[in-house]
């Protein structure tokens, strides 16, 4: 049995950002949403190494889990945002998010305390 990702992106939203200048700033908004998607990768990445198929269990499914990441890679919140619709492969993704432990630092350029990424974690049997 394995758990897998391939395929998958990890969305992510930045917190602590105004309306003001926001004319003017996006040029380097963009230049932060694609450092955002790169850290999202590196994140995504790790998190696929974490993940193990439950024992005992058969059957697949996608499990959307909503990380909150600090800038040093601690993860401060989790949550399954989309249930796959299996209560053991929920829980496998949330045990695959503590198995990570701290995830990869965001890069330079990114001055938000932390962010938000909606994470696509899915589990098939090989």
């Amino acid at each position: 049995p394995a758990a897998a990702a391939a395929g998958a992106a990890a969305a992510g939203t930045g917190a602590g950002r105004g309306r003001a200048g926001q004319a003017a700033a996006a040029p380097a908004a963009r230049s932060a949403a694609s450092l955002q998607a790169e850290w999202g990768a590196a994140i995504l990445a790790r998190l696929a190494r974490a993940q193990r198929y439950p024992a005992g269990r058969h059957g697949s499914g996608t499990v959307r889990v909503e990380l909150t990441v600090a800038r040093d890679g601690r993860v401060t919140g989790a949550r399954v945002a989309a249930s796959s619709g299996s209560a053991a492969l929920d829980r496998a993704a949330l045990d695959a998010v503590a198995r990570a432990g701290r995830l990869p630092p965001a890069p330079a350029g990114l001055e938000a305390p932390h962010y938000r990424f909606a994470v696509p974690m899915t589990f098939r049997q090989d």
